[in-house]
């Protein structure tokens, strides 16, 4: 079974970079493989709008006054 455990956008010259690592474990709860990584280029564009709105919300989180 594949575990993600962690996610990043990030902007490149091909467009947004969604990065993500994840784990292997086995059905016995044994990693197998740990920190690996994959990425992809956001091309859809229903996956871009999902980029988008996601930084958005960060953004408005960011300039939140504490």
């Amino acid at each position: 079974m594949l575990m993600l455990t962690g996610v990043a956008i990030v902007t490149t010259a091909e467009g947004k970079r969604l990065t993500y690592s994840y784990s292997e474990v086995d059905e016995n709860g044994t990693i197998v493989k740990s920190n690996a990584k994959r990425s992809f280029v956001a091309v859809d564009t229903e996956l871009k709008a999902i980029v988008e709105q996601l930084e958005n919300k960060v953004s408005e989180h960011m300039n939140l006054k504490q």
